[in-house]
């Protein structure tokens, strides 16, 4: 009876009148219908700044890789293929890969050259860029080192041969590197404007220059960001779109009822929308490369106690979290979604992990035992339970029921934007926080490896020697059967033996598309989406 009113209030909040609004029409309507091949999207938030060096969210990075090219890029079956380099040689070993550069240009008509992959490659790797991507490279020779200021960048294994070749040398060989090298912090910057702007590069992206399937041509006041075909791409014939509007909008409901009005067509939806809209020909449902979890800060002596992490872990109910709250999600038994690849299947159906369970009875006695252990009467007064503003601000409200409901813990909740999110969490300014980490390429290592110690995402400061010594040997394997027995140890030990985090779910998206957009191509990690196939046809 609760979920059918909750439906028919969800119903109602759709035909609200638009008035009051500032719609997608009020900020550019005549240009919107003025070109058939627009396409018009939303973004949560402002985006300030346009540097692949240090965007770490995934709506900078989904611009950046639409204006962008890489070496690699990803096709429209989520397979890295050929971008900006031609042809690839790989030595024996398979730890040098030497990429030909066809001819292709940047926006103002200049050649894209080896040494703008070299120097932009480099200044995220540097020190002093401050880089929160640069771990991405330290696969590569003397990368994570010359990171560190151990070294001089000519002992990176990272080389401009000419002007048309571009060598990197690998530490080890890296089945995925080809994979990787499709994520944004991998794209070229033309090197003379990175020496132009300096530490201002990427704050008017006006005036940058682009050798991707797009260009920035502008950015209003109000946040909306028009990306423009560009006609200097080398593959610009097979690009159909013209056009493409990205206006800020963070408010789920609105965002739907723009939708029903035809003045943007995509949204995301959540929750009880999912069912007014299943059946919907416009509906859409991908599995993504994300799990949401709850990580500890270790630094807290309470949850330091490995029984008080299992009871709370025991003590949620997640298939009521995916009933109430995401019921398009999957209930979580590990780290590592579906997706992510094992040696022949996915890494999920090769090492599966019981399915999750809730014991209030367990939970309370493990609680208890933990607060002896302690030497605690009972628990501190308050937990602090960092969420996002967003559509997760339920889920946290959710997780703080049950956990005063099952274990009498009282939890405070914050919930803010993710840019004061992540300055809180690096800060450690929170007990227990909600992260969604999803993986930027589809290996398991690459979410398992962000509980090292000195990861720069391990923001709880977890820590365990053994652990880094499992995820270095996965990295150092000499087989693809080795490394996944060491990753699925590595898994096992922080779920089953350590408790170093809970989850929830595996995070699967809907959202809804118009029907006359076709090609509109969701990759389910890296980027989110590949705009140079879309098409849009005559309605």
């Amino acid at each position: 009876m609760k979920k059918s009113i909750l439906l028919l209030l969800s119903t109602c909040l759709l035909l609200i009148s638009l008035n009051g609004c500032q719609t997608a029409s009020t900020m550019n309507s005549q240009s919107l219908f003025g070109n058939q091949q627009a396409l018009r999207l939303t973004i949560p938030y402002h985006i300030k700044r346009f540097d692949s060096a240090i965007a770490n969210d995934s709506f900078s990075m989904n611009i950046l890789s639409n204006t962008g090219e890489g070496l690699m890029r990803l096709n429209e079956n989520h397979q890295p293929v050929l971008g900006i380099a031609s042809q690839i040689t790989v030595s024996s070993d398979q730890t040098v890969y030497t990429f030909h550069l066809r001819e292709a240009k940047w926006s103002d008509g200049s050649s894209v050259t080896a040494q703008d992959f070299e120097k932009t490659w480099k200044r995220t790797l540097a020190k002093s860029t401050q880089s929160p991507n640069a771990y991405l490279f330290f696969s590569i020779i003397n990368a994570e080192s010359y990171h560190h200021g151990e070294v001089d960048e000519s002992k990176v294994g990272i080389h401009a041969i000419d002007e048309k070749t571009f060598e990197v040398r690998l530490k080890q060989p890296m089945r995925q590197f080809l994979n990787l090298i499709t994520c944004t912090p991998f794209l070229p910057q033309k090197a003379d404007h990175l020496n132009k702007h300096g530490a201002t590069f990427g704050t008017d992206p006006t005036q940058m220059v682009y050798n991707g399937p797009f260009v920035i041509s502008g950015i209003s006041e109000t946040g909306t960001i028009v990306l423009n075909k560009n006609r200097s791409y080398w593959d610009q014939k097979n690009v159909t779109l013209e056009k493409t509007y990205f206006y800020v909008s963070n408010n789920a409901v609105r965002n739907l009822n723009l939708y029903n009005a035809n003045q943007i067509d995509m949204t995301r939806i959540h929750d009880e929308f999912t069912k007014a809209y299943h059946q919907s020909p416009e509906f859409h449902r991908i599995q993504t490369s994300a799990t949401q979890y709850i990580r500890f800060n270790e630094q807290n002596h309470f949850l330091q106690n490995k029984k008080i992490r299992q009871a709370i872990n025991l003590a949620i109910d997640r298939h009521r979290l995916v009933q109430q709250i995401h019921n398009e999600a999957e209930p979580a038994g590990g780290l590592i979604p579906p997706t992510m690849k094992g040696e022949n299947q996915s890494f999920r159906e090769e090492h599966p992990l019981p399915a999750p369970s809730m014991d209030i009875q367990r939970a309370k006695q493990l609680f208890q035992e933990g607060l002896t252990e302690l030497g605690l009467q009972k628990a501190p007064e308050r937990l602090v339970l960092l969420s996002y503003e967003d559509e997760r601000k339920q889920l946290a409200i959710e997780l703080k029921k049950q956990l005063k409901e099952h274990l009498g813990l009282n939890v405070l909740l914050n919930t803010t934007s993710r840019s004061e999110k992540l300055t809180l969490e690096e800060s450690g300014k929170f007990d227990m926080t909600l992260s969604d980490w999803a993986a930027t390429y589809p290996d398991p290592i690459t979410m398992l490896e962000t509980f090292t110690t000195h990861h720069p995402q391990n923001t709880g400061k977890y820590s365990d020697s053994p652990y880094d010594e499992t995820i270095k040997r996965a990295i150092n394997s000499s087989s693809v059967s080795q490394q996944m027995n060491y990753l699925r140890q590595a898994e096992r030990f922080l779920l089953v033996d350590d408790q170093a985090f809970i989850p929830l779910y595996y995070v699967n998206e809907t959202y809804l598309l118009k029907s006359h957009i076709k090609k509109f191509v969701r990759h389910p990690f890296g980027i989110p989406n590949s705009l140079r196939y879309v098409q849009i046809v005559e309605q």
